[in-house]
């Protein structure tokens, strides 16, 4: 049987939001695990991180991004893995 290795992910997403939501989206944001928000820009885009281990947690997270109110788009911008 072959031992599985634990590993950490990390991936940079860019969400845009409706203009002036900006706020209710952090906070809807930080609330989920392993997700940190980083930045917000002057056109309603959250820089985040999410960071959890398992690449497949990765992406259920970040879909999820989706069903939060004035959420327009999610954009992964960085992705990385590794064994611990």
């Amino acid at each position: 049987m072959e031992q599985t290795k634990d590993s950490i992910d990390i991936c940079g997403v860019l969400v845009h939001t409706s203009k002036g939501k900006e706020e209710e989206v952090k906070n809807a944001l930080s609330i989920i695990e392993g997700v940190e928000v980083h930045h917000t820009t002057q056109d309603s885009r959250l820089l985040v991180t999410i960071e959890l281990q398992g690449r497949k947690q990765i992406m259920d997270t970040m879909g999820s991004f989706n069903d939060i109110p004035y959420v327009i788009s999610t954009v992964l911008t960085y992705q990385h893995s590794e064994e611990v």
